[in-house]
């Protein structure tokens, strides 16, 4: 699998960036952990249910309230954002 990062996913990694420069390390990491082995506790990678977005998911970014939106689309991981929780449910509601 690939990781392919979506122009809104580079929008809300930049914020972040700005906010705190701790976390950019955190998330490659997290990242890698995908896709080494997405089974691991410490993603609770998860599937969404969305009408619009059959193949919506979400993992949690290591040891943060962070949460990292993606698609699979064949033979890659689509990267939507990287968000906390409060984004991360306004980006759900109308799924």
């Amino acid at each position: 699998m690939q990781v392919k990062k979506d122009t809104s996913y580079n929008r809300t990694f930049k914020r972040l960036q700005k906010k705190d420069k701790q976390l950019l390390p955190i998330i490659e990491e997290t990242l890698k952990l995908l896709l080494e082995n997405k089974e691991d506790k410490r993603l609770s990678y998860k599937k969404i249910s969305c009408k619009k977005n059959k193949n919506r998911y979400s993992i949690r970014v290591i040891n943060t309230s962070f949460r990292i939106l993606f698609g699979v689309h064949k033979n890659e991981y689509r990267l939507v954002c990287v968000c906390d929780h409060d984004k991360y449910n306004f980006y759900n509601k109308n799924c």
